[in-house]
């Protein structure tokens, strides 16, 4: 049966799918939900003429229980008549019996299976070339639908077609299957290492809204959740078919919509709730780190114009990525004649803020301090290249912050040695604090300096900060 559990109840219920797959199991097909729609969301304007949607979900390895419900939720709360088709792509899952389970759900449910593994963007591509609605609605494979979630995101698209509209995405916890509310008083934003985040409402944007119903401006969507007119999603370029299997792309669809003509809008009235994971439970062929590396590149190359170099100073194992040809995705941009990323940043995202630190190479002998791109490993020396990358570092030596950072890595003490790690606030092993007059690098918490251990091996760690003893570092502005 399609509610039937894989797990056994012995082994830790967090382990197959980073969310709590017992209590998952428990819960079946539906639950009853909160409606979390703010008051003001029961008057709404005239419905009766909305476009219809296919609404695509892609999924790869996921619980059954958690897909099972996801598209159940759909079908019990969307007007009938607004759903096309429901489009399932399964990105060949271990068990392909998953998804034909599910098509005896209702006659309206198309089953796609790659014969390969393709990742996210390439499954929606796939999804979206065979659907029959005019609208396309993109769902991930653990959410929940709220009620009337639908005919809010219709309803904008046929006010303003050209654009992308998200509903609040009600967090759904992980350990325990809480339903819980989100906020709308949040945009989307992001960092200068390409992560997603979710940013306050500046007194300007409260100013444009005049009641809570009001659609929220969002430079930024979370990427999962979306309603876009068919027409355009392919006009606009749809996804970046060189990204691979997940991340970043939610950046390239955002930017490219605001510069490019179109718009990104966060719909208070429409709510939907989603699993959030803290880690992936699925592998990445190329790993994590460079997928995710190379789908960022992807984006900063060819949609952030100069401030690209901000991105890779701030995640400096992206810049050497192999993202092969990038000619049909400018020509893209010049056929769309779209806006430059000093406009968006000035019309759009006005106050995030463009740091003024600068990258550094930091050398002993000609050798740079260099960390290899990998977490949790010692860094080292490696004869300096001049082509940033691992060697370049951000050094932050004001009162906020003194230390040394690749992207979200920073330089910490282990013990004896130095390694990277995810930079954290308070954290003391982190702070390295640089003595210009000697050339060093002091972590006071440890009282100890940063220095070449052993030049010959090329090893890097920390010891004494005698100046007759410790490492004289030659640090260079890039």
């Amino acid at each position: 049966a399609v509610v039937s559990t894989q797990s056994t109840g012995d082994e830790d219920p967090m382990k197959l799918n980073s969310f709590n797959q017992v209590d998952s199991d428990r819960i079946g097909a539906h639950r009853e939900i909160m409606d979390s729609r703010h008051h003001s969301c029961n008057t709404h304007p005239n419905w009766d003429n909305l476009p219809s949607t296919s609404i695509i979900m892609t999924f790869y390895n996921e619980a059954r229980s958690a897909l099972l419900r996801s598209v159940t939720s759909v079908l019990r709360r969307s007007p009938s008549h607004l759903i096309v088709d429901i489009v399932l792509v399964d990105d060949c899952s271990d068990d392909p019996e998953v998804g034909r389970l599910l098509k005896g759900l209702s006659p309206k449910i198309k089953l796609l299976r790659n014969i390969e593994r393709q990742g996210l963007v390439r499954s929606r591509i796939y999804g979206a070339l065979n659907a029959a609605g005019p609208v396309l609605t993109f769902l991930d494979s653990h959410i929940e639908c709220n009620v009337d979630w639908l005919q809010p995101l219709l309803y904008q698209l046929t006010q303003r077609p050209r654009g992308i509209v998200s509903p609040v995405i009600d967090p759904i916890k992980a350990e325990t299957m809480e339903y819980r509310v989100a906020s709308t008083n949040i945009k989307g934003g992001f960092t200068w290492s390409l992560h997603f985040t979710w940013v306050a409402l500046s007194e300007e944007d409260n100013m444009k809204r005049t009641k809570e119903s009001d659609p929220i401006v969002t430079p930024m969507i979370a990427g999962g959740l979306f309603s876009v007119e068919k027409k355009w999603f392919f006009e606009s370029g749809s996804y970046d078919m060189n990204m691979d299997i997940w991340g970043g792309e939610n950046f390239e669809i955002s930017f490219k919509n605001w510069m490019c003509g179109g718009y990104l809008y966060i719909m208070p009235c429409s709510r939907v709730g989603h699993i959030f994971r803290k880690k992936h439970p699925y592998s990445f062929p190329d790993g994590n780190g460079r997928t995710y590396s190379k789908n960022t590149r992807l984006v900063a190359e060819i949609w952030m114009d100069d401030y690209k170099e901000l991105f890779f100073k701030n995640r400096a194992s992206a810049r050497n990525a192999e993202v092969g040809d990038l000619t049909a995705r400018h020509k893209l941009r010049e056929n769309l004649q779209c806006n430059s990323f000093q406009w968006y940043l000035d019309n759009i995202y006005p106050e995030m803020e463009i740091p003024e630190h600068n990258a550094y190479t930091i050398s002993f002998n000609n050798w740079c301090l260099d960390s290899f791109g990998k977490i949790d490993s010692a860094v080292g020396l490696y004869k300096c290249h001049n082509s940033g990358g691992n060697q370049n570092w951000i050094v932050a030596n004001s009162k906020s912050a003194k230390t040394l950072t690749q992207g979200e890595m920073c330089l910490t003490v282990k013990d004896n040695s130095v390694v990277m790690k995810f930079c954290a606030q308070g954290n003391m092993h982190q702070q390295f604090e640089l003595d210009e007059i000697n050339q060093t690098f002091y972590n006071d918490y440890n009282n100890v300096c940063l220095n070449v251990i052993n030049f010959k091996s090329r090893a890097v760690g920390v010891g004494s900060c005698n100046p007759s003893h410790g490492t004289r570092w030659v640090i260079n502005k890039v």
